[in-house]
């Protein structure tokens, strides 16, 4: 019989509902897998733009964000962390142009000037009925017509097909957050952002009563799962063409 975790994340329940196999290596094996050139470019972003915004409002330009790269990249000492890579997707510059363009994307989507944010990389641990959750909102600000919290988060990717993921999987991890933000804080959210930086797109939804009882739903019907794989040691392997891009296909069951 294994062990459930302590707690799930909203990434973690999407991983278990791609492949529990998956999620069983990750969060019951523990084993870490490396990042990847993909992970350090959204990581990096992510650290300036938390850095930049904190800065005072009329101080948030370009010419800001890209002084403020430098001092992170330094100070993190980004360029080891790059070359460390197992497979690098290109050279320093190549990453350092494309993490910057997907800075100066921010200004096509919303004036930073004018962006308030009430708090970034903001730690959530709570629980949602009775299932214990934890997870790191990228940022959320107040929404001027109602009051209510609007969370958004961050995508240095590529957009998702909609051919393959529904909208309720794409919003599933800020829907999360916000069953938490209720239970946590009592805050309620009216808008849900993912803001594609490399595409300077911002793909926004409202939130309804629907979609956060099919995210509760989501939430509770997954922990009964992992909690039944744990106790039986069974965990199905989800086999798909995604595999191919997976760390653990090399002694994954699924492919022996």
């Amino acid at each position: 019989m294994f062990e459930p975790p302590e707690y799930l994340s909203p990434s973690s329940i999407t991983t278990y509902r791609e492949c529990p196999m998956k999620f069983k290596f990750s969060r019951i094996d523990r084993i870490v897998e490396p990042p990847t050139w993909h992970t350090h470019i959204g990581t990096f972003v992510h650290e300036v733009l938390e850095h930049f915004y904190q800065l005072d409002a009329e101080a948030r330009t370009v010419e800001a964000v890209k002084a403020m790269a430098t001092e992170r990249w330094n100070t993190s000492e980004w360029e080891a962390q790059v070359t460390a890579l197992e497979k690098p997707m290109g050279s320093i510059i190549d990453f350092k142009k494309t993490a910057f363009e997907c800075m100066t994307n921010l200004w096509k989507i919303e004036d930073p000037q004018q962006t308030e944010l009430i708090n970034m990389e903001y730690e959530l641990f709570t629980d949602v009925d009775g299932v214990r959750m934890k997870g790191y909102v990228d940022r959320f600000l107040y929404d001027d017509d109602d009051g209510k919290l609007i969370i958004s988060d961050y995508k240095t990717g590529a957009i998702p097909n909609p051919k393959f993921k529904s909208e309720d999987e794409k919003y599933f991890q800020l829907l999360a957050y916000a069953l938490m933000f209720e239970s946590a804080d009592q805050e309620e959210t009216s808008k849900l952002q993912l803001l594609y930086l490399k595409h300077s797109a911002n793909h926004e939804i409202s939130v309804t009563p629907v979609k956060l009882a099919v995210a509760r739903g989501v939430i509770v019907e997954t922990k009964e799962a992992i909690d039944q794989a744990c106790a039986t040691e069974k965990f199905a392997c989800n086999k798909t063409k995604l595999c191919d891009w997976c760390f653990h296909k090399s002694y994954c069951p699924a492919h022996q």
